[in-house]
């Protein structure tokens, strides 16, 4: 095997293991989730982490496909948690503008964790080419 195939299996794992995690806060946020207030974007900051394992089965029918479709789910998820932010820091005046709230969020977990099956299964994919 050539060093890129194994970088390329390296990175597939980790995608598979991160994608595992962030399906399961994903349910863990929908156990604590209050729907009163707002159903669709809180059933988005829901549904949109437990679509990462699913996306990552993709991979083997398609890894194209599946890099593609996590890096939507990313900037679907930070666009959502930000929007959640925003709302939550606006009813206590605390915020300062919107893209300092972007940044802030940016900076959260689940979202680093998000963006970082994102990366690792781009990396899997650029591997992969140039190892044929």
């Amino acid at each position: 095997m050539k060093a890129r195939s194994v970088l390329s299996w390296l990175c597939r794992l980790v995608t598979a293991a991160g994608s595992l995690l962030v399906s399961a806060y994903g349910v863990y946020s929908y156990m604590g989730a209050d729907f009163a207030r707002d159903m669709l974007a809180m059933g988005m900051f829901c549904a949109l982490p437990m679509l990462s394992f699913p996306v990552f089965l993709l991979s083997f029918k398609s890894l194209r496909w599946s890099a593609s479709l996590h890096w939507i789910l990313a900037a679907a998820y930070l666009a959502v948690y930000t929007a959640l932010d925003w709302r939550t820091c606006s009813e206590s005046a605390y915020c300062v503008s919107v893209m300092q709230t972007l940044l802030q969020t940016l900076t959260a977990r689940p979202v680093e964790a998000v963006f970082g099956v994102a990366v690792f299964n781009l990396a899997a994919l650029i591997l992969q080419r140039k190892a044929r």
